[in-house]
Order: C-alpha cells, then structure tokens, then sequence
C-alpha cells in the first residue's frame, strides 16, 4: 500500500547547509549535534569551531568557490572540515581514503581541485598523485592525541584567521561526489545545496526524529556517510555518532555506548549482524530504527531479532531520493515509491513507458529546480546523455506495482544473458541470501562454452561452516526460473566493495570462474523446466 507522505520541505532558499546549522546553533547552541569516541560538539560549538577553520582558510587562499579535496577518515574532524569549508563558500570534494594510484590521480586531476586536507597517513598516496597540481597546498590533519580533542584551525596545522560564515544559495554547488565508476573512469557530480538537502531531509523518508542518535559507519567521502548518516541527523536537530568503520562483532556493543538510536545499514551490513550469534544486546541495546538500502529478503526477521523498525528509499549520487518507503516495503527488492517533489516512469530503450509489472529503466526527474545534480564535472556529453529527453537516466531495471511500488531488478550493466533469458543478478542474490549458511553472494554472468553467458554465484559463508553446495543449488533452484539457476558456485572470504559498500562486478567478470569452482554439470545436475534432474 503506498505510504501517505506526511510534512513538507521549507522552501528552497532554506535548504543549505549553513541555514540549518545557523537554525539550531541560534535556537539550541548547547544540544549535541556530533560526536565520536571521546568527543562531543553541541550545535553552538560546532558552527563555532566550521566558522574559525573557515577563517583560516581564507586566510591560508582559499576563496568562494574553489574546489578542496578532502580525505579524510570517519570523526568529529572531517565533519568540522566540511563544514569547514562550506562557511568559506568552497566546494569540498571528498576522496575515497582508499583510493591510490591511478584512481586518486584521476580524481585529483580532474576536480579542479586547489587545495587538499587529508590526513598524515594519506600524505605519501596524495603527493605521488599530485603531480604537482595542488601546487603544495595541502593541509595537513594532526592525529589526535589521548583522546582529546583540540580546537578550530590548530587541529588542521593552521594560524586562527578572522571566523567566517558565507551566505549560500540552493543552486550554489556545495560539493563534487565522485560515482563509483561502473561505465569508465568515475565521474563528479556537481551536488548542489538544495540536492544535498533534499537527499537528507528526514521528511518524507521516516528517518532521524529530534532526539535520536544516529550511528554513522558508512564512509563520510560518500553520499550515504555524509547526507544520509551526518546531515541527515543535522537538518533533524539530532545527533550524529561517527565510528571509524562497521564491524560487525562490536556493533551493539558501541551502539549501546554512544547512546544510538538509529542507524543507517546497507542490505549487506544487516547480513553480517544477522551471521552473528545472538548477544545479550540485540534487542537491549537501545537502537529503535534502522533505515535498510537494499533492503535484504528477510528484512522482517532482521526488525523481529533485533527489536527495530526500519524505513528505505532508492537514492543516487545524482538523483537525490526520489523513491521513498517511510514504513518499509513490500517484498524483497523493494525501493519505495515516488515521493513529493519528483517524477518517476518506467521505459524501454525509446524512453516509451512500459506497461505496470514489466522491466525497463527508471527515469526520474524533480518539480523543483537545483533538486538534483547539476551535471557531471568537465563532462557536457555524458550529462547530455544522462539527462535525455527531460529525465535522468538511473541505469537501473525496475518494475513497477499497479500500486506505484517500484522494485529494482538489476543494474542494467549487471544483467545476465543465458538460454535466450535477461536473467536478474539481484534476484538470484536475493534467493542465494534466504539460505541459513550464506552471509552474502554475488551473482555474475560468465562465458559459456555454448553460448551467451552461464551464471556463477560466489558466495560469503556462513562463519560456521559453508552450505553443501550441491545443496545450495538445489535450494536456490526451488526459487528461482530454471535458466536462472547458477551452474557454477564459488566460496570466497569477502566480495570486493565500492566506497557506497556495493559489491564491484566489474572485477568478479574479469577473474572469470575460480578453478575451485564447483560446477553442477561435471557433478551431474541440471536446472530444467522440470526441476533439478541428474545428468
């Protein structure tokens, strides 16, 4: 049933980052706004101490409107350095922390980018990428020391400079996210104040509420991480809890301690909580809601074992959250229906919509202007391209409900080809992840001997031991159509992630299928019409 979207955005002259911060320092300055382990800010001291580094950046040369890259790991600081540099009306472009080699190059290169503030630990990969771009402008993180937290530009190796807050307009670009990269080398996306905003308002998507924590362990150099996880929190007047990064075995625990109340999971993250054995924390440890993206299979046991209720929504770089599911959705691959503010259809390679149940691509686009990216960084062609014919084009395969429910099928570069059948690798994944043995599997198409593609399925086991796999192909085969059936499947550690936490096809295709490999025609079964039969 579609949700009935309650509330509504101020309007657009108040969705920037500095009008909220203002709003909450003016109205309550002592409230907690961020925190991580030994530290807390309250809204009043936050927009000080963004104000003072702002300062000192336009006294070190920064100026409105240049591009600062920032690489930076999860804490209070890369917060302050963000904010940091939107009081200096600058356009932060964070970096993947990751990132070395050719892909930093790339990034640092193609930005624009004047200046850069990292961390000491990240200053040998920056300087071999520079090349001398930054011209020597980079500032320089100090690491903390004993816990304590120190104050303003001091933290950031700078002298004070007379404290700064800029006027910001919704059109005004606020930052350069770079895309994974899954069509070539990864692009900018020029984010502008009222997309960030709209992206993270919790109305509309049943988010944060005032007296929430959120737990913040995606990467702040992301979408998810910075807008989802920080502003998210921010624009609701509560309070953001960083961690360094997610794990699994101290989740609850840290949970419990910093006080969280909500927290943002990818579909896979929730499979690694749900690997665990129970604890005395799951559902003692005060966290009240989740929001799920993708939402896995069995999102209702994951809300039934820990205690939570959780919310989702289909968001991108680019496109804000157009799709929006306040209460959950209705099945496996779910992702919400079009919210206030945006339009969405369902269409075949012409751009004519398809019928309700069948598969094309979502296009979406806003009612309002500067709601959505505002191109690519230094590429009009590909912009032109995404944007045909008055919408942007996702690249993803959906269905839609006769409800208006929209369900995603697959990446349209992830789609598998077999027996004159467009398989769904979400679809096989998703019934792969129901099996008790597995914690996550990836679905690829791999050349066949006969031709098209066959289906390999690597799989994440469980920690206490791997399905049978000659019995993982029989269960999968019990939910699945026959062509879809993996004949090959693989027993990995872990499976290679993007910086959004997405599992990167694109290596697992080239690698091919591994020589351990179990094969179910060289062990004598088959998928047909029929069931599984013996060959």
């Amino acid at each position: 049933m579609k949700p009935s979207f309650e509330g509504s955005l101020p309007p657009l002259a108040e969705r920037t980052v500095l009008h909220v911060l203002r709003g909450h320092a003016e109205r309550h300055p002592d409230r907690p706004a961020i925190a991580g382990p030994g530290v807390e800010l309250s809204y009043g001291r936050l927009l000080d101490e963004a104000a003072a580094l702002a300062g000192a950046l336009r006294a070190y040369g920064i100026r409105p409107g240049d591009r600062v890259l920032l690489m930076l790991d999860n804490h209070v600081d890369a917060v302050v350095a963000w904010l940091g540099l939107t009081c200096a009306g600058a356009v932060e472009v964070p970096v993947n922390t990751a990132f070395d080699g050719g892909f930093l190059d790339h990034v640092v290169h193609d930005s624009g980018g004047v200046a850069a503030i990292a961390e000491e630990h990240h200053l040998d990969r920056l300087s071999a990428a520079d090349g001398g771009r930054l011209r020597g402008r980079v500032i320089t993180r100090a690491p903390a020391k004993a816990g304590l937290y120190g104050t303003g530009p001091s933290r950031f190796g700078l002298p004070d400079g007379e404290p700064t807050v800029a006027d910001a307009r919704p059109w005004d670009i606020a930052a350069i996210f770079y895309t994974s990269g899954t069509t070539g080398p990864s692009k900018g996306v020029l984010v502008p104040h009222a997309q960030a905003y709209g992206y993270a308002s919790p109305v509309y998507v049943g988010a944060v509420e005032p007296d929430d924590t959120s737990y913040v362990a995606l990467p702040l150099f992301h979408v998810g991480g910075q807008l989802w996880g920080v502003y998210n929190a921010l624009i609701a007047g509560a309070r953001a809890y960083l961690t360094p990064r997610f794990s699994a075995s101290g989740f609850w625990a840290e949970v419990a301690r910093s006080g969280s109340t909500f927290a943002v999971l990818t579909g896979a993250m929730a499979r690694f909580l749900e690997a665990r054995p129970p604890g005395p924390l799951d559902r003692t440890s005060g966290l009240r809601a989740v929001c799920l993206a993708p939402v896995p299979a069995d999102a209702d046991a994951f809300c039934e074992r820990f205690g939570v209720t959780y919310c989702s929504g289909y968001g991108s770089t680019e496109a804000a959250t157009p799709l929006a599911a306040p209460h959950g959705v209705s099945g496996a691959g779910g992702i919400g229906w079009v919210r206030p503010g945006f339009d969405a259809l369902v269409v075949d390679e012409h751009d004519m919509p398809v019928p309700d149940g069948q598969i094309g691509e979502l296009i979406v686009r806003p009612h309002e202007p500067w709601t959505m990216f505002q191109g690519y960084a230094g590429r009009p062609e590909a912009t032109a391209e995404a944007w045909r014919n008055s919408y942007f084009h996702t690249g993803d395969a959906v269905r839609r409900t006769p409800g208006g429910e929209f369900f995603l099928v697959d990446r349209i570069s992830d789609s598998i080809r077999r027996r004159g059948e467009n398989i769904s690798s979400v679809e096989v994944e998703a019934e792969a992840n129901t099996h008790p043995r597995v914690v996550e599997a990836a679905a690829i198409g791999v050349p066949s001997e006969h031709s098209e593609e066959e289906v390999l399925l690597l799989v994440v086991p469980h920690p206490e031991g791997p399905p049978d796999p000659a019995e993982l192909f029989r269960y999968v085969a019990d939910g699945l159509p026959y062509f879809a059936v993996p004949r090959f499947i693989a027993f990995v550690p872990e499976l290679p992630r993007s910086a959004s936490n997405k599992i990167k096809k694109g290596p697992l295709r080239a690698a091919g299928v591994p020589d351990d490999a179990w094969d179910a025609e060289l062990n004598g079964l088959r998928a047909t019409r029929r069931g599984v039969i013996a060959i």
